[in-house]
């Protein structure tokens, strides 16, 4: 049987991140590449912020599945965090009163 705690600890040890996956397509410049006039390289890469300034990160395209759970995992835990700090603001409105 398993205990908040333990997944709890599941759920730290697989990862939370937050950002944006995107597919860029982009031309390399070599004149006899096949993206010079064909399709383009694709890559995918997560785009994060850090204090005010867009990072990217390159994503290989068989770690997309882990990431976007990795990113689930973040949107939950931020709804939950979200209805504690209302909960919390609830509590210092009952206390006015």
């Amino acid at each position: 049987m398993r205990t908040k705690t333990t997944r709890r600890s599941q759920e730290q040890e697989a990862g939370m991140v937050r950002g944006t996956i995107l597919r860029l397509r982009r031309r390399c410049g070599k004149a006899q590449c096949r993206c010079a006039d064909g399709e383009p390289h694709v890559s995918w890469v997560l785009s994060y912020s850090v204090k005010g300034r867009t990072r990217m990160l390159l994503v290989r395209e068989e770690d997309l599945p882990a990431l976007r759970r990795d990113q689930a995992r973040y949107r939950v835990a931020m709804a939950r965090l979200e209805r504690e700090a209302l909960a919390g603001i609830e509590q210092w409105r009952r206390r006015r009163s």
